[in-house]
């Protein structure tokens, strides 16, 4: 499963596009939306353009590197989400891609996503809203914003762009003790989206 237009943008907008590379919050040389040398395709990618590792003082165009956020996240991103939470609706598939770009794809193992794997999204939003935003020992604001944004695209669908986007019901088997087929927690996730677009309004 490929990520969206929607979710690449969405990826994009947290990230913020940095053309000269630069230390992240706990030390890490950063450069595009977010690349690091950690990810296997960009060190690979960035070696073969530069012959070295990316250093101080590099740079690296928006086209570049909007080509490579693209495949970032479908071929090492999205694949991992994939494989450890099977197919999803496409926007939970981008928020999850979003959260495993930005913390690695060991996210997919925390707590969220085991809720989310169970059936649970609304406790995986929950779970994910109020957590993983510390960085170098503080406490984010741009990450707290970002966890209750990607938990609102998973259990809504609402991407923040101010697109108008209702959420159909998924066709991925949730499993809910005494639901058949997950049938009552689908329509709990639609209920839940409803009003929460009646409280904007």
């Amino acid at each position: 499963m490929k990520v969206s237009e929607r979710g690449l943008a969405f990826v994009a907008r947290h990230e913020g596009f940095v053309a000269s590379a630069y230390r992240d919050p706990v030390g890490v040389l950063t450069i595009g939306y977010g690349f690091t040398m950690g990810s296997r395709i960009f060190a690979q990618s960035w070696r073969k353009a530069h012959g070295r590792p990316l250093s101080s003082g590099d740079r690296i165009s928006r086209a570049e590197a909007d080509r490579l956020l693209r495949r970032l996240i479908d071929e090492e991103y999205g694949r991992e989400v994939t494989k450890v939470l099977g197919e999803l609706p496409q926007y939970r598939h981008d928020a999850a891609c979003s959260v495993a770009f930005n913390l690695g794809p060991r996210a997919l193992h925390w707590r969220w996503a085991t809720a989310l794997k169970a059936g649970d999204v609304s406790g995986a939003a929950d779970i994910l809203a109020a957590n993983y935003n510390i960085a170098g020992g503080r406490r984010l604001a741009g990450l707290v914003r970002r966890r209750q944004e990607e938990a609102r695209l998973l259990l809504t669908g609402d991407y923040g762009d101010g697109v108008a986007a209702p959420v159909l019901p998924d066709k991925t088997p949730v499993k809910t003790p005494g639901a058949p087929g997950g049938l009552l927690a689908r329509l709990a996730d639609l209920v839940r989206a409803l009003l929460d677009r009646l409280d904007r309004r």
